[in-house]
């Protein structure tokens, strides 16, 4: 299964998400996968994890098909199907939209001047 263009565009910049999103060291992780399989009925390969709680996004996938959809769920780890709404998710365009729309927002809220001073010295 191919992925997404934007996706590999991304990465071959290095990109590897923004805090409190992080890519996955490994897409499609099967667990997540097999996960939201349970929970929703549908398919996705995930990309991308929140790091203080069950939010995972991955690529909806169709027909055995990685489209560029964006699926942003928050897991409950029930291992079956739950009450109509759960798990809670949105869905995006792409890539793009989903770092714009969710990302973005949610990374503004964790800008700190001790994480700052972290990151710098880590990259010094």
């Amino acid at each position: 299964m191919k992925l997404p263009i934007e996706y590999r565009w991304l990465k071959a910049h290095k990109f590897n998400g923004l805090l409190p999103w992080w890519f996955i060291e490994s897409p499609g992780q099967e667990g997540l996968r097999l996960e939201y399989q349970k929970e929703t009925g549908e398919d996705f390969y995930p990309f991308a994890r929140r790091q203080d709680c069950d939010d995972v996004a991955g690529f909806k996938v169709v027909d055995g098909e990685i489209l560029s959809i964006v699926v942003s769920v928050h897991l409950t780890w029930a291992g079956k199907r739950e009450l109509e709404g759960f798990p809670a998710r949105a869905e995006y365009a792409n890539i793009f939209h989903w770092l714009s729309e969710e990302v973005v927002p949610e990374t503004a809220e964790w800008v700190t001047e001790e994480d700052l001073a972290d990151l710098e010295e880590e990259n010094a």
